[in-house]
C-alpha cells in the first residue's frame, strides 16, 4: 500500500483552536500535523507584528526546519514562514522541506531602501519556496515577472470559506446597517466621509491601531473587539457589507470578503487586480473606484433603492462562493499538487538509480570485454 506524504502544516495562530484546512487534509487521508503561534487578532499593531509576532513565526519556522526529515512537505499558512523557511533552505543549500506557501501576497513599500531589502529577501527565499499559490490570476502573472517565478512554481488558489459550519443564508435585510469590518489595507478614512454623505447607519468592527487620527462620524458605531463569533453576528444583522480598500494593484481582504458572499450580502468593494475577479460588478456585488466615497454613496443607492435587485445579488454571492470556493476544493487541489509532485520525486529517484545500474553494466561489460 503507497504511503501517505507526511505534511507539516504551519499557522499564525493558536494550533490548539484547530484549522478547517487541517481537517480537511486529515479527512483527505494525508498524514498532518500543526504546529503554530498564538497570535491574536485583537492585539494587531504595526509595532507588535514586527516586533513579537515576526520573531515567533521565526521560530516557528526554525521548529519546522529542525524537523525537516520527519516530513515530506511544510505548508505555510502565514506567508512570512515559508519565506523564512526558503531562506533557511538556501543558506544551507538544502532541498529539504518541500515548502508549499499560500495566500501569497507582496506589499508595495513607499520607503526606497526597505523595498530594496524587502526584494532582495524574496528573491533569495522564493527560489527554494516549491509552490507558491496566489489568490488571483491577475496578480500570479504580475509576480512571475516582478520575480522571475516559473509557471510550474506558480499556482491559483482563490481564498476558500473558513467556517468550520456553514451558516444560514442571511441576504439582504432593508432594515439592517451597513457594515465594514478588517484590519490592514482598508480605507476607513474614505469610508468616514462616505458615511457624512449617506443618512444610513454605519457599524464597523477594527481595532484602535486603524482609527488613530480618524474623526468618527455620528452614524457609525465602532466595535474594537468584535472577532470571531462577534463578527459574525455582526455580519449576519446587515444591509450590505462595505469593504473599502487603500491599494489596487495587491490582495487584499480576500477572507472577509468571501465570508461576507457567503452570507449572501450584497457586497460593495474597491476594484483592485484581485477583487475583480472574485465580483462580478452589478451581478454578484458592486465595485467602486480607490479612494472615491461618492461611488460607495452611489453603490448604497442602488442597494437600497431595488430591495429585490440587492436580494438577488446576494444570492449569486452566495451561489458563486459555494461553486467555486469550498475549503474541500481547496484542500483536494493542494493534495493532487502535493501527491503528484511526490510521484514525480519518486520516479526522477527510480529513473536515476537505473541509470546507474545501466552505467555500471556498461562498464563492467568493457572490462570484461
Amino acid at each position: 500500500m503507497k504511503k501517505s506524504p507526511r505534511v507539516l502544516l504551519l499557522v499564525d495562530w493558536n494550533p490548539a483552536n484547530g484549522s478547517l484546512l487541517l481537517d480537511h487534509l486529515r479527512k483527505a487521508g494525508l498524514d498532518c500535523d500543526i504546529i503554530g503561534t498564538n497570535f491574536k487578532q485583537s492585539q494587531w499593531t504595526p509595532v507588535r507584528k514586527i516586533l513579537f509576532h515576526w520573531p515567533r513565526c521565526l521560530w516557528v519556522s526554525v521548529k519546522a526546519f529542525i524537523r525537516r526529515h520527519e516530513y515530506d512537505y511544510v505548508i505555510a499558512w502565514p506567508q512570512i514562514m515559508g519565506m523564512f523557511l526558503g531562506a533557511m533552505k538556501r543558506f544551507t543549500c538544502s532541498n529539504s522541506p518541500k515548502v508549499f506557501l499560500l495566500n501569497t501576497t507582496i506589499v508595495e513599500r513607499k520607503n526606497p531602501i526597505l523595498k530594496k531589502l524587502r526584494n532582495w529577501f524574496l528573491r533569495f527565499s522564493l527560489k527554494k519556496v516549491d509552490h507558491i499559490s496566489f489568490l488571483s490570476a491577475g496578480y500570479m502573472k504580475v509576480m512571475q515577472k516582478r520575480f522571475n517565478l516559473s509557471a510550474d512554481q506558480t499556482i491559483l488558489l482563490k481564498q476558500p470559506i473558513m467556517f468550520k459550519s456553514n451558516p444560514d443564508y442571511c441576504g439582504f435585510d432593508p432594515d439592517g446597517y451597513l457594515y465594514s469590518v478588517g484590519l490592514s489595507y482598508r480605507d476607513f478614512p474614505t469610508l468616514m466621509e462616505a458615511a457624512r454623505k449617506c443618512p444610513k447607519q454605519f457599524v464597523l468592527a477594527t481595532t484602535d491601531a486603524f482609527l488613530k487620527d480618524l474623526a468618527i462620524p455620528e452614524n457609525v458605531t465602532v466595535y474594537r473587539d468584535a472577532f470571531g463569533c462577534k463578527a459574525e453576528a455582526l455580519m449576519k444583522g446587515a444591509a450590505a457589507v462595505i469593504f473599502p480598500l487603500e491599494r489596487t494593484s495587491s490582495p487584499a481582504g480576500e477572507t472577509t470578503l468571501v465570508d461576507a458572499m457567503f452570507y449572501g450580502k450584497p457586497v460593495i468593494t474597491t476594484k483592485t487586480i484581485t477583487t475583480q475577479e472574485y465580483i462580478t460588478h452589478g451581478h454578484n456585488g458592486l465595485l467602486v473606484p480607490c479612494k472615491d466615497p461618492d461611488a460607495i454613496v452611489d453603490a448604497i443607492d442602488v442597494i437600497f433603492a431595488n430591495p429585490e435587485k440587492a436580494i438577488d445579488m446576494g444570492c449569486q454571492a452566495r451561489d458563486c462562493i459555494l461553486e467555486n470556493h469550498t475549503m474541500e476544493a481547496y484542500s483536494k487541489k493542494l493534495i493532487d499538487i502535493i501527491k503528484n509532485t511526490d510521484r514525480d520525486v519518486r520516479s526522477s529517484h527510480q529513473e536515476f538509480l537505473v541509470n546507474c545500474i545501466l552505467i555500471a553494466m556498461s562498464i563492467s561489460w568493457m572490462f570484461e570485454s
